[in-house]
Order: structure tokens, then sequence, then C-alpha cells
């Protein structure tokens, strides 16, 4: 096999999709946290008030990402693996990826539904999405229940891609991690 070119040289992602990646790498990161910590029992009602709006504001704007980031997908399709990648690699990645948009448009969807469900504001979409879906405490409780489920298996799926990109930047060194580092 030829060597893999020196990381400065291999083909990058589109610069809107890099900066559509990071930016939802930064609202997910931010989300995740808030969300396990605003349901733990003696916050302090302010924090928790704060993590609440953060968490549920955040979630539609998510899932706006996840929409032009697969739009810009079919506009900018990603370069090519390298040939020096084992095709089960290939197929993992793809794979992955697919599962990551899925599960994002899962949670936001999910998130929306129960808020929207059991009754409670989401403070700057109601203005737009504002009363699509009526109180229903028996669906606010299954969209709850998806959240909760599709949570765990989005922050293994998170791990998995956070780790495979380390270990291509760091020690395999084929040019992978660079072409979606952020477009600066």
């Amino acid at each position: 096999m030829p060597p893999m070119p020196p990381d400065s040289a291999a083909p990058r992602h589109a610069r809107i999709t890099r900066a559509l990646h990071w930016l939802t790498v930064i609202l997910v990161l931010s989300t995740i946290p808030a969300g396990l910590v605003m349901v733990q029992e003696g916050l302090p009602r302010p924090l928790q008030d704060s993590l609440f709006l953060w968490h549920k504001n955040i979630g539609p704007v998510i899932l706006i990402l996840v929409i032009l980031r697969i739009a810009a997908r079919q506009v900018y399709p990603p370069p090519p693996e390298p040939a020096s990648l084992p095709r089960i690699l290939v197929v993992a990645s793809a794979t992955v990826h697919w599962l990551l948009y899925l599960c994002l448009v899962v949670m936001a969807v999910s998130g929306i539904v129960r808020v929207q469900a059991g009754g409670y504001p989401i403070e700057l979409w109601d203005g737009l999405i504002g009363g699509m879906i009526g109180k229903d405490e028996a669906l606010a409780k299954t969209a709850m229940a998806v959240h909760a489920q599709v949570r765990i298996v989005l922050i293994v799926l998170i791990l998995g891609h956070a780790g495979a990109a380390t270990v291509h930047g760091l020690v395999l060194r084929d040019g992978i991690f660079r072409r979606m580092w952020p477009p600066v």
C-alpha cells in the first residue's frame, strides 16, 4: 500500500460542513451535561430553571443544524476515505455517522414532544412551534422514555466517534482527523 499523504495534504470536508459539525458538537456537548444535571434532586431552583431553559431551547437549534448538515452532505459529499482504510471501518464510520444524525433528530423531536405534551413552554420557540401538540400526559411520558433511552445510545455513539477521531488524529495520523478540523 502506498503511504498516506501527510496530514496537511489530506482532502477536507467543505467549510460549511465543518462549521455545522463543530457548532453541533458545542451545542450537543453543552446540552448533555445540562440534561443530566437538571433532573437531580436538591438542585437550587434558579440553577435547575436555567438548565431546563437552556436544554429545551437548544434542542430545536440542534434539530435545525442536523437537518442543515444532512442537506450540506448532499451538496458537498464527504471526501473519499483513504484507500488504506479497511472496508469494515468505512462501513462502521458511515453507520455511526448516520446513527448519530438519527439519534440527534430523535432526541430533539422527543424533547419537543415531551415539553409540549407536558404543557410546558419552549420559550424561544413557542412563537413558531408552540401549540403544535396539546397537553397529553401519556404522550409526554412516552416521549420522555424515548428521550431517556436514546440519550444512552447517543452518548455511546459520541464516545465511539470521538475515540475513533482521536485514534486517527494522534495514533494513525492518516489525515482523517484533519478532514473535519474546524474551519479557522
